[in-house]
């Protein structure tokens, strides 16, 4: 999930392009010299795990970088607002302050595209849920927000609350969606909730489940 992309591309003697993408999430230092030599560079660290190396051939950048895009996958066109100002913070306990900060916002005519929630908002910490007494009238501050063309993102965490009343979670235990330990069971970390288990986005039902309960 976290690494640098290094790709890069030249021309050739012939006017044909090639390009070269590293895979690898471990240090990295390129050197490239743009000299007579035209020479490029890599030292990485020996415990960054196995690096694939990719090398594409074309007649043009464009049909290079078309090829990359068949590895990494297609950039996503971003929403304008998601571009606009966003105010998030750890802090907001209750529905009165997250309308007290956009009021503020627009009292002071400050611009102001999307308020966020953390994890605050959740009842007990449970994803897929808000505490009904503090966050009482979120859904009427959300519709406000709506109405003036703004837009609202709750944070979700990735730790989902191991509890027998907890429906996400036996729903998505039921599915077989969790991270598996060593012996099988599902494992459990210690997070926001306490006990915590954590969806493995490469079994097979945990895109349904997740989007179901986001829903």
């Amino acid at each position: 999930m976290y690494g640098t992309h290094p790709f890069y591309m030249a021309k050739a003697s012939d006017d044909t392009w090639f390009g070269v993408f590293h895979n690898l999430a471990a240090a990295q230092d390129w050197d490239v010299k743009n000299n007579e030599d035209s020479t490029v560079s890599l030292k990485t660290i020996a415990a960054g795990g196995m690096a694939d190396i990719f090398i594409f051939f074309g007649a043009d950048p464009n049909e290079l970088t078309a090829q990359y895009h068949t590895i990494v996958g297609n950039p996503v066109l971003t929403p304008q607002w998601a571009l606009g100002w966003h105010q998030c913070r750890w802090g907001y306990h209750n529905t009165q302050a997250l309308i007290d900060v956009v009021g503020n916002y627009s009292k002071y005519q400050l611009p102001l595209d999307t308020q966020w929630s953390d994890i605050d908002y959740m009842n007990n910490y449970e994803d897929f849920t808000f505490d009904p007494v503090n966050f009482a009238g979120l859904g009427d501050f959300v519709n406000d927000l709506h109405s003036k063309d703004m837009h609202y993102i709750p944070i979700v965490d990735a730790g989902v609350a191991v509890r027998s009343n907890n429906p996400s979670y036996t729903d998505g235990k039921d599915k077989q969606v969790f991270i598996k330990a060593a012996n099988g069971e599902d494992f459990v970390g210690q997070v926001w909730p306490d006990d915590a288990a954590f969806p493995d986005y490469f079994a097979e039902n945990t895109q349904s489940w997740w989007g179901n309960w986001l829903t």
